[in-house]
């Protein structure tokens, strides 16, 4: 009763929200009553503009293939009891204009196998544990991609790179790994957060320098990290080791060498846990101090909100808070609902 409950109001909530658009459920959680069970038939089934809500389950979605522009909601990767997760994501010919958000996803997401360019990309909100994203040469590659909100432990490693994504903005992430970048002239890299030793790389440096802006290195050691790279120049950008270690002095202007962010709350600065809490204390030197006056790290001035549990901007969640136990034949079931949205 609860799941066939929960379903109906979060139809009947995305069909006010997205009236033009059919919504597509899907649940392989035993006893579910969704659509489709199987993620990847719900995505061969649906139509370009399709929204696809994926239920949280203990049972991993496996590797999916998008060829068609749709929107992939899932409820978050956050939650201890409730996550979305998938194992790999690949953008085929024919998925420009589609948006993925709210999933945990376990291995990669790219656009290796796609023979034509991608355009308009969205990837938001999502936790990537250990995989790359990437888009490797020789391949048709991905312009216009956002991809802000999330937590990427495996952006990519020392031979997955960013080498076909253009016109790119990557903001508001929590970064646990090197970035690699090859098209700088178009590639935006700002108000992210990284932990530990990582920092962005300019694949392409020998055509100029990549501007990495309003971003904060956060480090635990007891040694001296060197966050410099040929043609990388940070701008307003803030260094901290938490240890009894360093960072050199990076190259650019308007940095903030080696100086306590005052986050809210970090209980481990070389993991995210959803009880960190990134925002700046007050007295913060990272407070109004990015490029054109913003906040330096992941909560600045603009209208995207990161938060923890990877919830979607926008979408109403729901909570059955109270339901009655135990109802005699014929009787009324008691239940209490709420709903928020970010």
């Amino acid at each position: 009763m609860k799941t066939k409950l929960t379903f109906l109001v979060i139809a009947l909530l995305f069909t006010c929200l997205v009236k033009a658009q059919t919504v597509i459920t899907v649940d392989n959680s035993i006893g579910a009553n969704a659509q489709y069970s199987d993620l990847q038939s719900a995505i061969s089934a649906a139509n370009s503009g399709d929204i696809i809500y994926v239920h949280a389950s203990e049972t991993n979605y496996g590797d999916i293939n998008i060829d068609k522009s749709i929107t992939l909601i899932g409820f978050g990767h956050g939650s201890t009891d409730k996550k979305t997760l998938i194992d790999e994501i690949t953008l085929l010919d024919n998925a420009s204009n589609t948006r993925i958000s709210g999933f945990y996803i376990t291995n990669d997401l790219n656009a290796n196998n796609n023979t034509v360019e991608l355009n308009n990309i969205t990837i938001e909100n999502n936790y990537f544990e250990d995989g790359n994203f990437y888009s490797g040469d020789g391949y048709a590659g991905v312009n216009q991609m956002i991809i802000r909100g999330n937590i990427l432990y495996g952006i990519a490693s020392t031979t997955s790179i960013w080498s076909n994504f253009k016109n790119t903005i990557i903001s508001n992430n929590i970064i646990r790994r090197w970035v690699y970048i090859k098209y700088h002239e178009s590639v935006t890299v700002k108000n992210n957060i990284f932990l530990g030793r990582y920092f962005p790389v300019n694949h392409g440096n020998a055509s100029g320098d990549l501007e990495v802006q309003n971003c904060i290195f956060y480090e635990s050691s007891s040694s001296t990290t060197n966050i410099n790279s040929t043609g990388v120049v940070y701008e307003n950008c803030l260094t901290y080791n938490i240890g009894s270690g360093s960072y050199n002095t990076i190259s650019g202007t308007s940095n903030l060498n080696n100086q306590d962010p005052l986050f809210v709350e970090d209980n481990d600065n070389k993991v995210f846990e959803v009880i960190d809490d990134f925002h700046l204390q007050a007295g913060s030197p990272a407070i109004d101090s990015g490029a054109e006056g913003v906040d330096m790290g992941i909560y600045d001035d603009s209208t995207f909100t990161f938060n923890n549990f990877g919830y979607t901007n926008g979408i109403p969640r729901v909570k059955i808070t109270n339901i009655t136990d135990r109802i005699a034949p014929g009787a009324n079931l008691s239940v209490t609902i709420s709903t928020n949205a970010n």
